[in-house]
């Protein structure tokens, strides 16, 4: 199936948002958000958003990738950060989607940082959103956050992520945050694929999630390795066979 695949942008909270969209030719039915990591952005870790994307829509679902502002293409610098910006403008996109492109049915897929945000908007909106796919999920971020606070280097009041700083009030916000407790609210069909050797996001988060989920239709697929972005090619061929065949099921009209 062909693809017709488009740059544009969407406004979250007065600002002009950068993002893909890939949609079948003919109108699709549904149509799937991508939410990407940390530091991330749309394209994430070796184009693996781009092939999820495509393989999405080889089998007839729409994918809408974008940069959360401070990452990407999107404005403002990345030491400007914040969580609640991130989650709020995933909020903006799906009603940006839902509003410009009408599908019947939504499903959302979050990586790293990403699923933390998938799971926060799946628990408030989930008669808008029919399933979620946590891919290495930081569930229980805040954990993660405050346990980096005390051994990244800070410099001129900024705490040094590799080539980005963040400020004070931006690692607090990420400190703040667990969605762990979300698990019990959360009804709609959840996959979860996790790397067993991940060093940055513990799997047992993954596993935690996943025995207190109260969905009906859940699935965790653990991987022996690929670590936290799924850098091997049997990982991410895992990944993406894993991905398309659950949302397609899902989704599918």
């Amino acid at each position: 199936m062909l693809c017709i695949e488009k740059p544009l942008t969407f406004l979250s909270n007065g600002l002009e948002l950068s993002a893909y969209i890939h949609t079948p030719t003919s109108t699709p039915s549904s149509i799937v958000l991508m939410l990407h990591g940390f530091t991330g952005n749309k394209i994430e870790a070796n184009r693996l958003f781009v092939d999820i994307a495509r393989a999405l829509c080889s089998v007839g679902l729409a994918a809408f990738r974008f940069d959360y502002r401070c990452h990407g293409e999107s404005p403002l610098p990345f030491e400007e950060f914040k969580l609640d910006y991130a989650i709020e403008d995933a909020e903006n996109a799906l009603n940006f989607i839902e509003a410009t492109y009408r599908p019947r049915r939504v499903g959302v897929v979050g990586l790293s940082m990403g699923g933390h945000i998938a799971i926060k908007i799946a628990s408030k909106y989930q008669s808008r959103i029919s399933t979620i796919s946590l891919l290495a999920p930081a569930v229980d971020i805040g954990k993660l956050a405050e346990a980096a606070r005390s051994t990244v280097p800070k410099i001129d009041g900024y705490y040094v992520f590799g080539p980005h700083r963040l400020k004070e009030e931006g690692v607090v916000s990420i400190v703040r945050s667990n969605a762990m407790e979300l698990a019990e609210s959360i009804a709609i069909p959840v996959l979860i694929i996790h790397a067993k050797n991940d060093s940055v996001v513990p799997y047992k988060q993954s596993e935690e999630f996943y025995t207190r989920l109260k969905s009906l239709e859940k699935k965790l697929v653990p991987l022996d390795e690929g670590e936290h972005v799924f850098i091997t090619y049997t990982s991410r061929a895992k990944v993406l066979s894993e991905v398309v065949n659950w949302l397609r099921d899902k989704l599918a009209a």
